[in-house]
Formats: structure tokens, C-alpha cells, sequence
């Protein structure tokens, strides 16, 4: 075992892994399989697989599978602090091609601001994720405490054309809002995320893409929503050329966003109030 290995944040000693042998169904197409433009693609969801983690949840969305498991707040020894630390750390299978990994390299780095043992990819979702759930989490009900997010993605696609980077991070932002929900800690705000890809060539603004090849006249954009705070913005990240982004765009790809976000919290709630009537 590397140094990196020894020195990344661990669950507890008998927590295990959990993997999937189910096969996706593949999407060659935006907006294909069924699947119109402004249309959010059906998810399967599901908490409390992990019996040993804080809380848990697990997300399929056609080719993309993600497992979160959290983990605290758990005590932590030396100095006092009045706050908790929180922290994500997202990982690969080690079979899957990561998305971009071509862009950002597939090599890992001793140290990603605390983060050992991540590829790019990896320390780019795992700081996005990170910076989204900080504002809604009431660190200051756990002095003294960390709180530890562990998300493992399952299955991103094929091996050879994984998701899109920013569409993944779609999908484990929501996913991690579940386990966040499922640990029992306590919270200002549900969030959840939308992602919209933009063609120039065609001028289409597709919800949800399925499809996962880069062009040129591309436009990709993530966002992140308090919506009890009147859609607050906790997380944005843009991919693609950015040259064709304007004023009038980011206006229209924050709207569509908030409009994705806005059915999958709706689904949520109506997921979460079934689990209460059970």
C-alpha cells in the first residue's frame, strides 16, 4: 500500500464497497432514446444500502451509476474547533475510463489540497461537490466533529465513451444530497442540480444530454441550487468553448438549469415523503 493510500480519509474498518452488475442501457444520441430536449432523463434512486455508513444513497441515470455513503459527524482528536470539517472524496472504479481524463491526465498526485490518491478528474468533482454542500450543511451543530462524504461512481457509460464530466457531476451532486438527507444531519436547504448543453450549429438548448461527444460548437453548464433560498446558487461550472458564451446565454442556461433542478427536487420530496409513510 502507497503512502497516498495510507493517508486518504477511510470509512469505518468493516465498511465495504458496493457494486452493480447491472448494464446500462446505451444512448448514442442527444435528446435520442426517447428522450426530448427539454426532458430529464427517468432515474432510479434508492438510501440506506450502506448499514455501517451515517447514511447512504445510490443513483441510476441510464448509463450512469453512482454510490454515496456519509459518514460522521464523527468526534476527532486535538485541538478544539467550533465547527465541523467536511470533506468529498470521489472515486472511479478502477476499470472505468474517467470523463476528460485525456484533458486533465489520468496520473494521481500526492496531494490534491488534501486530497492524496485522486486524478484530476477525480479532485475536480470531489472540490465541486465539496464547495456546493458547504453553505447548506449546519457545520456549527457539530464542533469537533468531521463529516465525511465518500462517492464512488459505479459506472459512467462504456469504457471507451464515459459521460460527460459536468452531466456526472450532475448526478452525484443529487445523489449526495440523498445520503446527505439519509444521515440524519442537519441541513438548511436541499440541494440539486441542472445541466444543459448548448449547440451552437443547430441553436439548441438540450436538458439532461445524453450524449457525450465533444464538439466544437459545444457549450456545457452545471448548476447548483438552494431552492428555499429563491434558487440560490451554491455551484456553476461551464465546459466547452467558451468563446460562445454570452450574457444573454448564461441568463437562458441558468433558467433551464433551475428548471431541471426544480423536477428532480420535486421527485425527491415525493420519494422522501413515501419513505416517511412507510
Amino acid at each position: 500500500m502507497s503512502t497516498a493510500d495510507r493517508r486518504r480519509l477511510l470509512g469505518p474498518n468493516d465498511a465495504s464497497p458496493l457494486y452493480s452488475d447491472i448494464t446500462p442501457k446505451a444512448h448514442s444520441s442527444v435528446g435520442g432514446a426517447g428522450k426530448s430536449d427539454d426532458e430529464v432523463r427517468k432515474v432510479f434512486i434508492k438510501t440506506g444500502l450502506v448499514s455501517n455508513a451515517n447514511g447512504s444513497s445510490y443513483i441510476e441515470a441510464s448509463n450512469i451509476i453512482v454510490e454515496v455513503s456519509v459518514f460522521g459527524p464523527r468526534p476527532i482528536r486535538g485541538s478544539f474547533t467550533d465547527r465541523a470539517s467536511f470533506s468529498v472524496e470521489c472515486k472511479f472504479l478502477p476499470y472505468l475510463k474517467q470523463p476528460q481524463e485525456d484533458l486533465f491526465g489520468g496520473d494521481t498526485h500526492a496531494n490534491n489540497n488534501g486530497r492524496q490518491g485522486l486524478t484530476e478528474v477525480e479532485h475536480k468533482i470531489s472540490q465541486y461537490v465539496e464547495t456546493a454542500f458547504l453553505p447548506c450543511i449546519l457545520l456549527e451543530k457539530y464542533p469537533k466533529s468531521t463529516i465525511d462524504v465518500f462517492v464512488t461512481v459505479i459506472s459512467t457509460g462504456n469504457t471507451t465513451a464515459p459521460s460527460n464530466i459536468l452531466n456526472l457531476t450532475n448526478w452525484i451532486v443529487n445523489c449526495s444530497s440523498l445520503a446527505i438527507i439519509d444521515s440524519g444531519i442537519e441541513i438548511k436547504d436541499i440541494v440539486t442540480s441542472g445541466h444543459i448543453k448548448y449547440l451552437k450549429s443547430e441553436e439548441r438548448l438540450i436538458v439532461d444530454p445524453l450524449e457525450n461527444e465533444e464538439r466544437e460548437d459545444a457549450l456545457d453548464c452545471l448548476v447548483s441550487f438552494e431552492s428555499l433560498k429563491n434558487d440560490e446558487i451554491v455551484g456553476l461550472w461551464i465546459d466547452g468553448n467558451q468563446a460562445l458564451l454570452t450574457e444573454e446565454l448564461l441568463s437562458k442556461f441558468i433558467k433551464e438549469c433551475s428548471s431541471m433542478s426544480e423536477k428532480i427536487r420535486a421527485n425527491f420530496n415525493n420519494y422522501l415523503l413515501k419513505l416517511c409513510e412507510n
